[in-house]
């Protein structure tokens, strides 16, 4: 499987999950996050995608540097059609191509690295299953009639192991 059809099962789970949503569940702050929201953990995966597709375009990937936009964390349609928007402008992508990503380790200098467009969207996948895994237990504890698939949040590595066992 090529990374741009993983990507497209991503946004359609994300999709499912967001359809489902009221904006005021969606935005709500939860205990087991510590305040944040189903919304904030699903516009920080939106995002790192945002700053991979702009940094396509520049040269230069840079994830700390998020628009962080609240209107993804307060509207689920929106951000619906944000992460189509992405999807579609995946196919496109020359995933051979070459591309500096901008670290940041908290202090001082921020080095960036050589990295290539099938690097980071690997990357930037794997992110969204990890959220997604967050998600998933933010469903689980708060709103059990969100209807999602047993294998949200789980990497394609782990259902193999899962299967083979």
């Amino acid at each position: 499987m090529q990374v741009n059809i993983a990507i497209h099962a991503i946004v359609r789970q994300v999709n499912g999950l967001l359809a489902q949503f009221e904006p005021s569940d969606y935005q709500k702050p939860l205990p087991a996050y510590d305040g944040s929201s189903i919304g904030q953990h699903v516009r920080h995966m939106l995002e790192f995608f945002q700053c991979l597709e702009a940094g396509v375009s520049a040269g230069l990937v840079d994830y700390a540097a998020r628009q962080r936009n609240l209107l993804y964390e307060t509207n689920p349609q929106l951000t619906a059609d944000a992460f189509e928007i992405f999807q579609q402008k995946v196919a496109d992508l020359d995933l051979h191509l070459p591309i500096q990503v901008r670290a940041e380790f908290g202090q001082g200098e921020r080095p960036a690295y050589q990295s290539t467009v099938g690097r980071e969207l690997l990357f930037a996948y794997d992110h969204a299953i990890h959220h997604l895994a967050i998600i998933k237990i933010g469903l689980r504890c708060y709103f059990p009639e969100i209807q999602f698939q047993d294998d949200l949040g789980v990497s394609p590595s782990t259902l193999i192991a899962r299967k083979n066992s």
